[in-house]
């Protein structure tokens, strides 16, 4: 934690940016599994870098899984699947992959147009929720701010469930995202200098917000 803030790193590429971000108190680091990323990490890289993060931090990021997938990344030593996809196209079953992980190895991060609703069926299938962008032709990390009014109507309509505020996030913002009542936050591009690249003076004027606002 950086103050009372939970923080996931994701676009993990590099064991030396794994461990400076655990350094400054990261929760969770992701790990992009998906080839069409630009932080996609191969699987005969990811074993080494997997063992510079402590075994409940490791977060797989993936579009689509199969239920098949997913539990292979499990068993590569990942703690939870975060799975990207599109509600609208129908690639993925996230009922599957709940029954397969268990909702504790299992956040979801549908692609939603800001103003859209959430879709209220997914809500007892995963412990987490990435509220991330819209974008066209892309599942995350596009720098592209996400819709915080829907994000706080999720936060009050179910408290119960951990609700990740992702999207753009870096030190111009983060002090206006900790307001909005999130408690979790996944950093990404807002903490690079290129994609796969973060910056450790990046996560560092991140931290000062976030302790800052801690103490205020």
């Amino acid at each position: 934690m950086i103050g009372r803030a939970h923080i996931k790193v994701c676009g993990i590429t590099r064991a030396a940016d794994a461990t400076f971000a655990l350094a400054y108190g990261a929760d969770y680091l992701g790990v992009n599994c998906w080839s069409g990323s630009p932080r996609f990490v191969a699987t005969a890289e990811r074993a080494q870098l997997l063992r510079e993060i402590p075994a409940d931090k490791r977060v797989a990021v993936a579009v689509n899984p199969t239920a098949d997938e997913a539990a292979a990344l499990l068993a590569e030593g990942f703690a939870i699947v975060q799975a990207h996809f599109d509600p609208a196209k129908k690639e993925c079953d996230p009922v599957a992959l709940s029954t397969r992980l268990g909702k504790a190895h299992l956040w979801l991060a549908p692609k939603l147009a800001d103003g859209a609703e959430w879709p209220a069926e997914l809500i007892p299938l995963a412990a987490g929720f990435v509220h991330d962008a819209h974008a066209k032709d892309a599942f995350g990390g596009t720098g592209k701010k996400s819709d915080w009014n829907r994000f706080q109507k999720l936060l009050r309509a179910h408290p119960a469930s951990t609700w990740i505020l992702a999207g753009g996030l870096g030190v111009e913002n983060i002090g206006e995202a900790a307001q909005s009542g999130a408690g979790y936050f996944d950093l990404n591009s807002g903490i690079e200098l290129a994609p796969g690249l973060k910056s450790v003076e990046k996560l560092a004027g991140v931290s000062d917000v976030l302790l800052k606002n801690n103490q205020s």
